[in-house]
């Protein structure tokens, strides 16, 4: 067993994420007003994660809405964005998915 294996059987998704949406609101907090100096390797292995388990998720999940109320529109859309660039994609390639059946 290697030791992220016995790290997660020990600490649960939740804790974990409770644990990462602390960190994450003291970073942003911490730089209110100033432009946020975090490199781009983080947030990239965050996204992916978040990215991974969100459509593992929906695969066995009626949730639909990955977002709780405090995500603004504007960081929505920004994410949105940056997931469509990263691989390429454009509105239209968006619109075939979001028109998929449930």
């Amino acid at each position: 067993m290697s030791p992220s294996d016995r790290h997660c059987a020990t600490v649960t998704l939740e804790e974990v994420a409770a644990e990462l949406e602390r960190c994450i609101d003291d970073v942003i907090a911490h730089r209110a007003g100033a432009p946020l100096d975090v490199g781009s390797e983080p947030v990239r292995r965050i996204v992916s994660a978040a990215a991974r388990l969100y459509a593992r998720h929906v695969e066995t999940a009626a949730t639909t809405d990955p977002l709780r109320e405090d995500v603004s529109p504007t960081e929505a859309v920004e994410l949105a964005c940056g997931l469509l660039r990263a691989r390429d994609l454009n509105p239209f390639d968006l619109a075939l998915w979001f028109s998929r059946a449930q």
